[in-house]
């Protein structure tokens, strides 16, 4: 029988267990978990709920809550901000030297303008907000490899059934992606074999590959799972995996990696067709932030974010392609409050205007996510201090009136 996973902290859970939200529109409350929900995550296939130092990536002893209201406000926010991520990517694209800003090597520029003049297909991305007196603030755009698949659909949809059966949730729709998949195919444009690539010996991107699988083979897809290094180029430049023509593909190999890995120089010609596409590595590099803010000063869902941090009070430095929180340093006046060690520290910096994540006390992540170009569902992450990590547990959610 499956084990019971012991109650993390509660990291200042409300004292009740309130099924409202405060005047914000998003509460964080205290929940009862399901004695047995290591063993309903494994076998729905998400296996990796413990982190490598035993703390848990999911937890149920605390959820939140948030109203319609605030839940329409951020898809209104994600899809807005999705048309002026995509304006932004025709302007870089058509401006002479407008992809040097995002640190694009030369020689996969024409890579990446010409995936746009195609318009290659936008699979799924991930927009991380601050909640801030009720209205989204964009921390970063999670639009290459987005992670936390599973913890955002069968296991959030399953914990919502189990413990708040008339309640709704906004859950990562498997359908929506099952049905942008089949369109997808109806337009030609992408192949009815797909092959699934795992980010290499990454035990969190081989389950995501078996979920992004299963979702291609209900959209009536072959899917094909295989490792990077399986993977050949043939004498014309074509990707191979045994022996097999690769037509199309989804991969959780990065851009900013792949771009400069030595078979980069088969990609303008291998004929392969890419979820997330090579234009999409513009939307996934932090030197977004600083390009949306110089298009649309003053926007109200973004925060101010620049090259250097002149002028800014208190301020985040990030690397344009860190993930998981790594190399992030958190600045106030010239007393550095935080700084997070990691393997991005060689790349260019960007700096963000610092934004209190906190709900109800707990520094809290709303990510809202976009299948093709529509929302498609919400996810909550949190920390115990001002950090959020890639070991950051996901927290379930309920929509509550």
């Amino acid at each position: 029988m499956p084990v019971s996973a012991p109650a993390p902290p509660a990291m200042g859970a409300a004292a009740n267990n309130r099924l409202f939200p405060m005047a914000s529109g998003i509460t964080r409350i205290a929940s009862t978990p399901r004695a047995d929900w290591p063993g309903q995550a494994d076998a729905i296939g998400y296996t990796y709920y413990r982190n490598d130092d035993g703390s848990f990536a999911w937890r149920e002893d605390v959820c939140y809550a948030i109203t319609p209201v605030a839940a329409e406000t951020l898809r209104r926010a994600a899809e807005s901000l999705h048309r002026m991520c995509l304006d932004l990517v025709d302007e870089a694209v058509r401006t002479r030297r407008g992809l040097d800003a995002f640190r694009i090597p030369e020689a996969m520029q024409p890579v990446v303008r010409d995936s746009w003049e195609r318009r290659d297909a936008f699979l799924i991305g991930r927009f991380d907000f601050a909640w801030q007196d009720g209205q989204p603030k964009l921390i970063e755009y999670n639009a290459d490899t987005p992670a936390t698949l599973p913890e955002s659909t069968r296991m959030q949809a399953a914990w919502r059934r189990a413990t708040h059966p008339a309640e709704a949730d906004r859950a990562l729709s498997e359908a929506a992606l099952v049905n942008h998949l089949m369109a997808l195919r109806a337009q030609g444009r992408v192949d009815d074999i797909v092959h699934v690539v795992p980010y290499p010996d990454n035990r969190e991107d081989a389950v995501h590959a078996r979920y992004y699988a299963d979702w291609a083979r209900q959209a009536g897809l072959e899917a094909v799972h295989c490792e990077l290094r399986d993977l050949e180029i043939s004498t014309d430049g074509q990707l191979l995996h045994r022996g097999r023509i690769i037509r199309s593909m989804i991969r959780m190999y990065p851009w900013e990696l792949m771009f400069r890995d030595a078979g980069a120089r088969h990609l303008r010609q291998c004929g392969c067709r890419f979820l997330n596409p090579p234009w999409a590595a513009l939307l996934s590099n932090k030197a977004l932030l600083p390009a949306l803010w110089q298009r649309h000063p003053g926007h109200p869902l973004l925060l101010p974010a620049a090259w250097t941090p002149d002028g800014m009070e208190r301020y985040v430095e990030k690397p344009i392609h860190a993930r998981g929180g790594e190399n992030v340093r958190i600045v106030s006046g010239t007393e550095t409050l935080a700084l997070e060690p990691g393997t991005y520290g060689d790349y260019p910096r960007i700096y963000q205007h610092y934004a209190d994540h906190r709900i109800d006390g707990v520094t809290a992540s709303i990510g809202a996510w976009i299948v093709g170009s529509h929302f498609a569902g919400l996810t909550v992450r949190e920390s115990a201090d001002t950090v959020i990590r890639h070991v950051s547990p996901i927290v379930p959610h309920l929509l509550v009136t």
